[in-house]
């Protein structure tokens, strides 16, 4: 049995606080991999943003380093299926940004 602290005491969890905790960290847990997949979804896509100026048609690179960062690009594009560690933004390898 768990422990419980209320009132400046802690004390043992009855049959229904355990269930009723139980099923907290359950909705919890399950809620993990959608909040996971959502701060995934706004990082890659803020990434992405803060680079579409390198594709545009007056951009100021040259063709190889505009190539460089349509890699880039395309590697944040597709890491839902390329990394395994998607969603966790913790464990995810993200690309590295050109130089």
């Amino acid at each position: 049995m768990g422990a419980i602290y209320k009132s400046g005491v802690y004390r043992e969890m009855t049959a229904a606080e355990e269930t009723e905790n139980d099923a907290i960290q359950k909705q919890i847990a399950d809620s993990l991999p959608a909040q996971q997949e959502k701060t995934s979804r706004q990082m890659r896509d803020g990434l992405l943003a803060d680079c579409d100026w390198t594709q545009a048609g007056d951009s100021p690179l040259t063709s190889a380093k505009k190539s460089a960062w349509g890699t880039y690009r395309a590697a944040l594009r597709n890491l839902p299926t390329a990394d395994a560690e998607w969603p966790d933004p913790v464990k995810i390898t993200w690309p590295t940004e050109p130089s």
